[in-house]
């Protein structure tokens, strides 16, 4: 039995040998990849900061246009999505939370969902134009 259990000590040392050889070459043949394909990776790069850039223009004349026509649609592939913002003083939220038993935490979600419905005196309501862009365009 001890002849066994020393066999099988020299199977898995040699298991994990092979298995650490071969994750060896992995990283080795990982590194010589991303190195031949660098300038692959740095296009994609600035591709992605470019995109960011325009769209963010995009979205600025979006809004310019719907400023000035109100036109929710105002070109094909973009358009104004309006939404409910709701400013408040988190203390007073709370003070009103535990008067109204919501909760002992103040729960942000349930407290907007209820003052979007009927707001406390101390909560203001303001929609904020949000342009949006077609992922196909």
């Amino acid at each position: 039995m001890i002849e066994q259990l020393k066999e099988q000590i020299k199977v898995v040392a040699e298991a994990r040998q092979k298995a650490t050889e071969l994750k060896g070459q992995r990283d080795t043949l990982l590194v010589e990849w991303n190195k031949a394909n660098q300038e692959l990776f740095d296009a994609l790069t600035q591709a992605g900061a470019g995109v960011a850039v325009e769209e963010a223009k995009l979205r600025e004349l979006t809004l310019e246009v719907y400023n000035l026509t109100g036109n929710k649609k105002p070109a094909e592939g973009v358009g104004i999505r309006e939404v409910t913002k709701l400013e408040y003083d988190t203390k007073e939220a709370y003070n009103w939370a535990i008067e109204h038993t919501i909760a002992i935490k103040l729960d942000v979600q349930a407290f907007e969902k209820v003052a979007k419905v009927s707001p406390p005196e101390f909560v203001k309501i303001t929609t904020e134009p949000q342009a949006t862009i077609a992922t196909q365009l």
